[in-house]
């Protein structure tokens, strides 16, 4: 499909709604355990897509045949990621969580090299320098986040990594459900062994929580997963796929300002040249090269 106003809203809609709701993380993770609140908000998600797909006549289905590849996915895609960020978004601040977050594109550009062939271009290169440079900004120095918050950061990292992962398996396989349902089949089975977990470690810690603990868990369940997601697949059949990725440079840089209007939370030196540098990263790793080439020689004949 071409460029449409509505795929610009949809696809201005899902970069804002991601983009924000790092703070409302970190409201909802001050207050209840990382494993209670990530066990109860894939699986409720998962159930609202579903829901959605059957409303809307979308085509809802189970993976035969290919379980293996979908649980291999969830577990990157949803269970490490899910883990591994609720802890670190507790240890950090919700715009230093979002910066080390979006450097996933750069892990899955390395995992993409070194699985499944992709080749290491000059642009892809330059885009993985400029991204460990501001991550290294990040985390340097006294005031480091390295420093401040090791374990949160090792955290962070390490679900970037996985996210990085799953997308590479996500691209690898030629998946016979639609993109709907291997989001929702990837949220129940990447939540539900998380929700397990939660009761089995967290249940002596479940306690009532405040009102803006339970409108920040609302507002990620229902705005920052189930309606992002929707208007993200939206966004795939009316918009460029270079245009969309390339849009989501716009999240880390929404995470920082909006935890800095909800939290209060300060952004300093470090934080604003990690953060030029690993959009640039981002941009040299998601731009189609060749697409921009081509219009560049086109445009000067």
């Amino acid at each position: 499909m071409g460029f449409t106003a509505q795929g610009y809203g949809f696809l201005g809609f899902a970069i804002f709604g991601w983009g924000i709701s790092w703070p409302f993380l970190k409201i909802a993770l001050a207050e209840i355990p990382p494993w209670t609140f990530r066990g109860l908000i894939a699986p409720s998600a998962a159930l609202m897509i579903l829901a959605l797909g059957f409303v809307l006549r979308y085509e809802v289905e189970s993976p035969k045949g290919q379980w293996r590849e979908i649980i291999l996915a969830s577990f990157l895609n949803i269970t490490l990621w899910h883990v591994f960020s609720a802890h670190g978004i507790r240890l950090l601040g919700g715009g230093q969580a979002s910066i080390i977050a979006y450097t996933m594109p750069l892990w899955a550009v390395v995992f993409s090299i070194l699985f499944i062939g992709e080749r290491a271009t000059i642009a892809r290169i330059m885009g993985l320098v400029f991204g460990m440079g501001g991550l290294s900004v990040l985390l340097s120095g006294e005031l480091g986040v390295l420093r401040s918050a090791p374990a949160g950061t090792f955290f962070m990292l390490i679900s970037a990594i996985a996210w990085g992962a799953g997308t590479v398996v996500q691209k690898k396989v030629k998946w016979q459900i639609s993109a709907l349902s291997c989001v929702a089949w990837q949220l129940l089975l990447g939540g539900l062994p998380i929700t397990l977990i939660a009761i089995i470690l967290e249940s002596s810690q479940w306690q009532p929580v405040s009102l803006a603990a339970t409108c920040s868990t609302i507002f990620v369940v229902v705005v920052g997963i189930f309606l992002c997601w929707f208007a993200w697949f939206r966004v795939v059949d009316m918009v460029p796929v270079s245009v969309a990725t390339v849009c989501t440079l716009l999240v880390p840089i929404l995470g920082v300002v909006s935890s800095n209007m909800v939290l209060g939370e300060v952004i300093g030196w470090r934080e604003v040249i990690s953060l030029c540098l690993i959009c640039i990263a981002l941009a040299l790793v998601l731009i189609p090269v060749g697409t921009a080439f081509q219009k560049f020689t086109t445009n000067a004949s």
